[in-house]
């Protein structure tokens, strides 16, 4: 492994295997970058580029790379969670410890991290056995798994201006929205949207919700506005069979970034315009900056891992 300096970010080479990064927030506002890698998870100084901190990885971790979520509880806590073929795995962001190993015995696709309408911190998780609601803090399950009128594949949190939250949910036929912890009843009419494998949500500046999906396959990104559902702007034209996304926002505008088998893409999320500047890398991971500026990470399959400022 070796790390070098590469303009106002650095490079990591010679990892084993494909790297998922996730860049997040510590409780104190410092940015905080994890890499997942061949079984390992490890924290690294965004200022260097060298390891500071190993997590405790399950011995039984099934997969190469994790698909990373961080969520900042109420009371500071920071959580990192994760899903792969045996379940949930769940550690605290700060030292690393292991919380939760295989919650839930399920396959889990997408997990996604956030506040009930009450203020309470939840992370659900889609799977093969339906919709999984698990505890943060602990990663004990707060329900059965929830059944799901589709194949559950991606989800995603939202909190309206009003204050409500909704839990969005996407299978092989369209977008569903839920309010109540227990997707007690549905919001509005179902989006139509053929299979849909990833979903998010992303706040303009006035604060509202968008959810952004990658549908059919992999080849568009589209924008739906969470109270509405009414969709925002034309479909994206992306590229890849597994294409993943994040969102920073840079000078005041939102970016989405795509990330398909080799290239990440940026795009102005709200247009739809197709900003020239790639990066090399198969995962990636973004986060806004106080000073208007982002800071991307993206990783390759190959084994490496970049920093990018953008501004």
């Amino acid at each position: 492994m070796r790390s070098k300096k590469v303009g106002a970010g650095f490079e990591i080479a010679g990892l084993e295997g494909p790297v998922c990064p996730l860049l997040h927030c510590s409780p104190a506002g410092a940015t905080v970058l994890l890499a997942a890698c061949s079984g390992r998870l490890t924290r690294w100084d965004i200022e260097s580029g060298r390891p500071t901190r190993e997590f405790q990885v399950p011995e039984n971790a099934s997969t190469d790379t994790f698909a990373l979520t961080a969520l900042l509880l109420p009371d500071r806590q920071v959580r990192i969670a994760a899903g792969d073929e045996d379940g949930l795995h769940l550690w605290d962001g700060v030292s690393g410890r292991l919380l939760a190993d295989a919650a839930g015995g399920d396959r889990i696709f997408q997990i996604a991290g956030g506040l009930t309408s009450d203020g309470r911190s939840l992370l659900v998780g889609t799977g093969v056995k339906g919709l999984h609601l698990w505890d943060p803090v602990t990663g004990a399950p707060l329900a059965s798994p929830l059944e799901h009128v589709g194949d559950v594949v991606a989800v995603t949190l939202a909190r309206l201006r009003g204050g409500s939250s909704l839990i969005v949910t996407g299978d092989y036929e369209g977008v569903r929205r839920w309010q109540g912890d227990l997707c007690e009843s549905s919001f509005g009419a179902e989006i139509d949207a053929p299979h849909i494998d990833l979903l998010t949500t992303v706040y303009t500046a006035d604060g509202r919700p968008l959810i952004v999906g990658v549908v059919e396959e992999g080849e568009v990104v589209r924008r739906w506005d969470a109270e509405t559902g009414e969709e925002v702007g034309l479909p994206i034209p992306v590229e890849g069979e597994f294409v993943r996304t994040a969102t920073a926002t840079v000078s005041g505008r939102i970016r989405l970034f795509t990330a398909d088998q080799d290239m990440v893409r940026q795009w102005d999320l709200l247009s739809g315009e197709s900003l020239k500047q790639t990066f090399a890398g198969s995962y990636v991971s973004a986060v806004s900056l106080p000073d208007g500026s982002a800071l991307l990470a993206a990783g390759t399959s190959g084994g490496s891992l970049t920093t990018h400022r953008l501004v």
